[in-house]
């Protein structure tokens, strides 16, 4: 007897809002890509968990120095090397947590999240690029939304019939 090989599938296909963003220097060359839903309500409330944590993520770095690529300056010592890895290993879990992934890899596979860029550490340079980022998508999206619900609405509210 012959086995059935119809591999047809029945599946359903929604835009649940993700978008693969690529991640670009000050050059405009790729760093990074990364996959999320800009406009997901979680994700604001993940932001902000993730930005209050920030001091959290960092304890660890409060009693070493930084050198300039993101190393411990401090002559083999192993303690430094460890509390760099611990909050390095804290952020990515914050970081992927926020997006439900790659976001640590995207921002920070090509250079370290405590690099001192600008006065401060590369992480927070990223966690402020990607907050104003959801801000304009959810700002675009809004519009976009009060525009549809007026089209619809819009009848009543200027008190006609």
């Amino acid at each position: 007897m012959a086995e059935n090989t119809n591999t047809m599938q029945l599946n359903i296909q929604v835009d649940d809002g993700l978008r693969r963003v690529p991640v670009l220097n000050t050059y405009g060359e790729e760093i990074g890509v990364f996959s999320f839903r800009p406009t997901d309500f979680g994700i604001i409330q993940r932001y902000n968990k993730l930005v209050g944590e920030l001091d959290h993520i960092v304890e660890p770095l409060e009693h070493i120095s930084i050198a300039a690529d993101g190393t411990a300056d401090e002559d083999n010592d192993d303690a430094a090397a460890e509390a760099l890895t611990e909050a390095e290993n804290r952020l990515f879990a914050a970081c992927d947590e926020m997006f439900g992934g790659n976001m640590s890899e995207a921002f920070f596979g090509k250079m370290h999240p405590f690099s001192p860029v600008g006065g401060e550490f590369y992480c927070e340079q990223a966690l402020r690029a990607v907050g104003a980022f959801i801000s304009a998508q959810f700002e675009a999206e809004t519009k976009k939304v009060s525009a549809r619900v007026g089209k619809y609405t819009g009848k009543y509210r200027r008190g006609r019939k």
